[in-house]
């Protein structure tokens, strides 16, 4: 027993001393410029990083960055901002000066879903026409959001959201946690409150969803949604319930979605069915 502890302290003194020289030789702001390129060349966004980035190493290895914006091509608002953010990273890879990031956290983010916050498309001037205008023109590729990270965090945060009415709908007391792999599976789990017209709705969801075929189709299951509504015009107690379903979204000629083997409850009701919608 006494060799096993021996050995166990010896192993984190070396841990720690590798750690301790890892913060000592790599400077986490190295990484600045390659995290903002990459972003834009495989998105378009702009990445803005506004304070110096720090390590912090327990409980996990992290690199700490202060405020920060993410903004769409040509909009004249960010699309997030954060107080601060939070890069989880594996250890080995750093050795060889490669940044592999296992979750990203954002703390107290404002998500802007609104017109001045969505991009711009760029207008392409047209070709002068010359002697080769038989040519067949390639039109560019659609370019789309190809960073991949493995888990996103957010709390403490808020969604501003605007219809296309021109109504806004705050979502206030963000938490949300999105993880995917490589199939393009994302599991979802969120809690929020929305406040509108002095009444009060409270939302935990747990969700699955298959995005490989996305934006044609999105396909998944609803596996928990709690709600609690309360306010004006409404039962003293308002109206509390749960909601399970399996999902399917179509992005054809005609958008479709449909609600199968679905199981709600609101207060002493309950419904079961399907439902689809156009």
């Amino acid at each position: 027993m006494k060799r096993f502890l021996t050995t166990l302290a010896i192993l984190l003194v070396v841990i720690l001393a590798g750690l301790t020289t890892l913060v000592l030789l790599i400077n986490p702001n190295d990484f600045r410029g390659y995290l903002v390129e990459r972003v834009e060349k495989q998105s378009g966004y702009k990445l803005t990083l506004q304070d110096d980035m720090r390590w912090h190493v327990w409980p996990k290895l992290s690199i700490i960055s202060g405020k920060m914006s993410l903004t769409a091509p040509g909009a004249e608002q960010p699309l997030i901002t954060a107080d601060n953010m939070r890069l989880d990273v594996e250890l080995w890879p750093l050795l060889s000066h490669q940044l592999e990031v296992k979750e990203v956290m954002l703390k107290g983010a404002v998500v802007r879903q609104t017109p001045e916050s969505k991009a711009i498309p760029k207008i392409t001037p047209p070709s002068v026409a010359n002697e080769d205008s038989t040519r067949p023109i390639i039109e560019p590729k659609t370019n789309r959001w190809q960073l991949n990270i493995a888990k996103v965090r957010i709390s403490d945060s808020l969604i501003i959201w605007q219809t296309k009415g021109g109504e806004q709908l705050n979502l206030r007391d963000i938490n949300l946690l999105l993880k995917t792999d490589d199939k393009k599976q994302i599991n979802l789990e969120m809690s929020t409150k929305i406040n509108r017209d002095r009444r009060e709705l409270m939302l935990n969801v747990v969700a699955n969803a298959d995005m490989s075929g996305y934006p044609y189709q999105i396909s998944g299951n609803i596996a928990q949604l709690d709600y609690a509504l309360s306010g004006i015009g409404l039962p003293a107690q308002g109206i509390s319930g749960n909601l399970t379903s399996d999902f399917n979204i179509k992005n054809d000629s005609i958008n479709v979605i449909a609600l199968n083997n679905l199981n709600m409850t609101a207060n002493e009701s309950q419904l079961q069915g399907s439902i689809t919608a156009e």
